[in-house]
């Protein structure tokens, strides 16, 4: 997520946080393989379980900002099933299972998260509040370790799409933005950007599922367009969802693990919403197992 409100004097620290992050994902893509690559989305991942876990937790609500037990235990048990789902040698086995856990993801995404935004309260410190940490995290990790099963580019195709939404949106937001979108979940978001979100994303995927072949007619790219209109919606609505479980928690970030940064949610909040959408549409066309 971009984020224009820091000062100048983050910069440093922010790019040298960014190139060891790069150099360690990097790393790991090169050299890792399967098991290297799950043991790395393994620690993020339960990392931003933790964090997650202390948005909605009780505790967070009076400012103690203490990890709900549910929401950790659910979520650590969730990473662990994702992993044993997708980082085994077969993981068209358990398809069905991921395909459903997938789905339930999405419609978390698009029915219970735009009403409590449109409400300005998620529900946080209950079972459901714990739950849906657990389903958007594990759904995260069955997506990033079945994109790099597939292949190294479909993985980095899949993540630039949030970022690409994001870049967009900050620069035709600053520049012709005018109307805000959520001015009680973030101020600075507005209409016009997340327009020119919305269209980059839509770009970004239609290019993207034609360099992979994927394109043979008009109706297929008008498809791909939607597409990825679509999923330019869901990393709004991650990055919002995000934004409003840090207000209610009255918080500026979900850690400070990431100098400069702030936490590992601040920086997976749209991939969280993105990925399970790519994954699932994938999966449905059959081009993952």
């Amino acid at each position: 997520m971009v984020d224009a409100s820091r000062p100048p004097s983050d910069l440093r620290v922010r790019v040298v946080t960014a190139v060891l992050l790069a150099a360690v994902v990097l790393g790991t893509l090169a050299v890792g393989g399967t098991w290297g690559w799950a043991f790395l989305v393994f620690v993020f991942a339960s990392v931003a379980v933790w964090e997650g876990s202390r948005l909605v937790g009780r505790g967070a609500r009076a400012g103690e900002r203490a990890a709900d037990p549910l929401a950790l235990g659910l979520g650590l048990v969730a990473v662990a099933i994702a992993l044993v789902l997708t980082a085994r040698l077969d993981p068209a086995a358990g398809s069905e299972v991921i395909v459903l856990w997938l789905l339930l993801a999405v419609v978390y995404w698009v029915v219970p998260v735009p009403i409590g935004l449109a409400r300005t309260r998620l529900a946080t410190a209950t079972p459901m509040g714990a739950l849906a940490i657990a389903v958007v995290v594990g759904a995260t990790v069955l997506s990033v370790v079945l994109l790099h099963r597939k292949g190294v580019a479909w993985l980095v195709a899949a993540l630039v799409i949030a970022v690409v939404a994001d870049v967009a949106g900050y620069f035709v937001g600053r520049r012709w933005g005018r109307v805000k979108l959520a001015p009680q979940v973030s101020p600075k978001k507005t209409r016009e950007g997340a327009i020119g979100g919305l269209l980059a994303a839509s770009a970004w995927v239609a290019v993207s599922a034609w360099l992979a072949g994927l394109l043979g007619s008009a109706g297929a790219w008008l498809l791909a367009l939607v597409a990825g209109a679509l999923l330019g919606v869901l990393s709004i609505l991650g990055d919002l969802w995000e934004s409003q479980l840090k207000r209610q928690a009255g918080v500026k970030d979900s850690s400070n693990l990431l100098p400069g940064h702030g936490g590992v949610l601040d920086r997976i909040d749209a991939q969280l919403a993105v990925l399970p959408g790519v994954t699932l549409a994938l999966m449905l066309l059959g081009q993952l197992p």
